[in-house]
């Protein structure tokens, strides 16, 4: 097959879309499909290349409201010329923004079967507060009119878990077109050698929260926590591996709660670097407050390489936590503080819960979730076009 993707975010960003769309790309090169990447151009993007996989750049600027995404020009004659030489046989979007809505048109124009992934809950209180909108109950409203008009296009989408496709029914898709896919998680083998170290020998309480510095990921109910968990365990480490738009505002919160003792800010580290370095090896548990994920690929990862989670019992993150951990209220820095604590005092929990994790990984196996990927764009090719 020859497959057109399209992102609004790619390297050197590091969030759940690239690390999802590079894993699903390089698995299906390795299988003999044929990806064109299409993505806004950026300096970095020389540094990525894998056989099989193109890329074709488009100028952008960054977003004033999501630096991780670029606002690019709405149609350029070269990429109307690529696609058409290249000849897709599936156009796939990974984002609800302008490169997301040149992949419907191109795919209108050219008669090529169209498929959206749901990553982002782009109409949630916690990605309104990015751009000071979470008191205004229309705007979510009208975020979800806008998520629609992108998925109302499509032939078929893709929902990375149970609670993504729910909403997506709930908010106007027709279920019977909704798939779900999970977002795959890093095979075990990642982690066997270390290359990078970037953790002194710590102690043995040492908590691990990746992702990116923003409102809607809810760090300050993890700082919450930590402060909580310092006066029980005054040589917990908590390390937040990441940046984003709220970086100076974290560390000032870390500063007021008198915590900056217990905090380590790593900034970001591409993807490659992080799976093989000591980050994962010298943590116990991984924690996130997070209320916005679809899914949560960094959670993933984090129980790949055998931790304990703590999260919230809530969209994709409620999901994933079974028996490898525990989930708390939403806003709820005392329930996350003493399941940390539960975890970090007690070797034996720590260690069953850590096997479990590992268990419950392999049902994110990226060979198995692009075996269901490509029966997804099989069908999807084999019945075209949605007739209006």
């Amino acid at each position: 097959m020859r497959i057109v993707y399209f992102t609004d975010t790619f390297h050197p960003m590091i969030n759940g879309i690239v690390t999802s769309i590079t894993a699903y790309s390089k698995e299906l090169a390795d299988r003999g499909h044929e990806v064109l990447i299409v993505v806004p151009d950026n300096p970095w993007l020389s540094e990525f290349h894998y056989p099989g996989i193109e890329i074709f750049s488009i100028k952008g600027f960054p977003a004033f409201f999501y630096p991780d995404f670029k606002i690019t020009f709405a149609f350029t004659p070269g990429l109307i010329k690529r696609i058409r030489t290249f000849q897709p046989d599936i156009i796939h979007f990974h984002t609800q923004f302008i490169l997301g809505w040149q992949a419907i048109v191109l795919g209108k124009i050219l008669s090529i079967p169209r498929i959206g992934t749901f990553h982002t809950y782009i109409a949630d209180e916690g990605y309104l507060k990015v751009i000071g909108m979470e008191n205004f109950k229309i705007f979510g409203e009208i975020g979800w009119k806008y998520n629609n008009f992108f998925y109302e296009h499509c032939e078929r989408v893709i929902a990375p878990s149970i609670n993504a496709k729910k909403e997506l029914s709930e908010h106007g898709i027709p279920v019977e077109k909704i798939d779900i896919l999970p977002n795959p998680a890093p095979v075990q083998s990642c982690w066997v050698h270390i290359l990078t170290s970037f953790l002194p020998a710590l102690t043995t309480n040492t908590i691990l929260y990746i992702g990116r510095i923003s409102k809607e990921k809810s760090l300050t109910v993890c700082l919450d926590a930590i402060y909580i968990i310092s006066r029980e365990i005054p040589d917990v480490r908590f390390v937040i591996v990441g940046s984003g738009p709220d970086e100076v505002e974290i560390k000032q919160y870390t500063k007021d709660l008198d915590i900056e003792a217990n905090v380590i800010f790593l900034g970001a580290i591409s993807h490659d670097v992080l799976m093989q370095s000591d980050i994962f090896e010298k943590s116990q548990l991984f924690l996130t407050a997070s209320k916005t994920e679809t899914q949560g690929i960094t959670l993933l990862e984090a129980m790949s390489s055998g931790l304990p989670t703590v999260g919230v019992d809530i969209k994709g993150v409620g999901e994933i936590i079974e028996d490898n951990g525990y989930k708390a209220r939403p806003w709820n820095s005392g329930e996350l503080a003493l399941y940390c604590i539960r975890i970090l005092k007690d070797d034996i929990l720590r260690k069953k819960l850590g096997e479990r994790s590992r268990e419950i990984v392999k049902k994110y196996d990226i060979k198995k979730l692009t075996d269901d990927l490509e029966n997804i764009y099989q069908q999807t090719i084999q019945n075209g076009l949605r007739k209006k």
